[in-house]
């Protein structure tokens, strides 16, 4: 034990791990605690909203709607302020708030209730995760694969090609959502404009041939919009690294002993793509924030779409669910290409990330 105690110390990877597990965790509480305040800055009451939608009128808290209805509608006002806690002091809110994160029980939904938020949360998180998940691998082979030949073969198609994936890169991703909408949704009526499948037709997700291409045909414009993005960014980054290890000097030495030009480029490609694997959380964890919108634009029924619904109608519970699950991602998405970088990185072993 002694010795296992001292190798640690000795491990220059162990601060700096330690660094970084108490970095995610500061940024953990100071997040979540700006989660809980934002949402109560806003100035009604999720009460009222609810309130509105039972009378058909605007209402604050402390006043009635209509004379004759006045004492129903406080009456109901009340059970509702107490029912979800929020006549609590903040601090007991705050508290609670924090119990609730640890043991992932949010309570109901003020917008769906009495809906758990857990439920709404169940349903709408696969529905994301489904257009992130394939975004990531397919974009890291072909922009790779795009990025690679550019750098290599430098041709007008390949510079065409680079110069496509640069614009790719660089666009918004929600004007890609606007755009994929208004052309292939709206004027040629090739896909559907929202949602993740025909409502009118199937009451709910079911395992059939028509329903998951119905499906299909509602994801496709989303996972396009994603998908661009993701592209252009690998091979940006690939063309970079590639050009880097092409004038590098082990590969004008293997010109010299002869080898051949799709052997060098098999050299090349191997170092230039390390790097980029290291990029595969980041990229995972931005296109969480992506995504979100991305949803809100085409009425996916995912965590963004979701977590929209929850601030138009000032749902606590849902809104803290919502932006603590995705920040929970981000975060550990972050720790994950930290560690990925410090296990490559060579001056780590040397001591050198323990001094800085």
């Amino acid at each position: 034990m002694t010795r296992l105690i001292e190798k640690l110390r000795n491990n220059p990877f162990v601060p700096f791990l330690t660094k970084k597990v108490l970095f995610m965790l500061l940024a953990i509480f100071v997040v979540m605690s700006l989660i809980f305040i934002i949402p109560r800055l806003m100035p009604r009451s999720p009460v009222d909203l609810m309130i509105d939608q039972v009378t058909g009128s605007q209402t604050t808290l402390g006043s009635g709607s209509a004379p004759s209805g006045q004492g129903a509608v406080q009456a109901l006002k009340e059970v509702y302020i107490e029912k979800f806690g929020i006549n609590k002091p903040l601090t007991t809110q705050y508290v609670d708030f924090w119990e609730r994160f640890f043991t992932m029980d949010f309570g109901v939904s003020y917008w769906q209730y009495p809906t758990p938020v857990s439920g709404l949360i169940a349903y709408s998180l696969p529905w994301t995760m489904a257009l992130i998940i394939p975004v990531v691998p397919l974009g890291f082979v072909v922009g790779n694969w795009i990025g690679s030949r550019s750098a290599y073969y430098r041709g007008r198609l390949d510079n065409l090609l680079y110069y496509f994936s640069m614009y790719l890169f660089r666009a918004p991703y929600y004007w890609f959502a606007l755009v994929f909408l208004l052309v292939f949704g709206y004027y040629l009526g090739a896909f559907p404009l929202s949602g993740a499948y025909s409502p009118l037709t199937y009451e709910r997700p079911i395992m059939s041939f028509d329903w998951f291409v119905d499906a299909l045909q509602h994801f496709a414009l989303p996972f396009l919009s994603l998908v661009g993005i993701g592209v252009g960014g690998w091979a940006v980054g690939m063309r970079a690294m590639t050009v880097y290890e092409m004038e590098s000097d082990y590969i004008t030495y293997s010109k010299q002993l002869g080898f051949s030009k799709d052997k060098l480029r098999q050299y090349a490609e191997r170092n230039a793509i390390l790097p980029n694997f290291t990029w595969i959380p980041i990229t995972f964890k931005t296109l969480i924030s992506q995504t979100l919108l991305v949803e809100v634009v085409f009425g996916y029924p995912g965590l963004g779409y979701l977590a929209y619904h929850g601030v138009m109608a000032q749902d606590y519970p849902l809104i803290q669910a919502c932006f603590a699950i995705s920040i929970l991602i981000v975060l550990i998405g972050n720790f994950i290409a930290d560690l990925m970088y410090g296990k490559l990185d060579p001056r780590i072993g040397s001591g050198y990330v323990s001094k800085g």
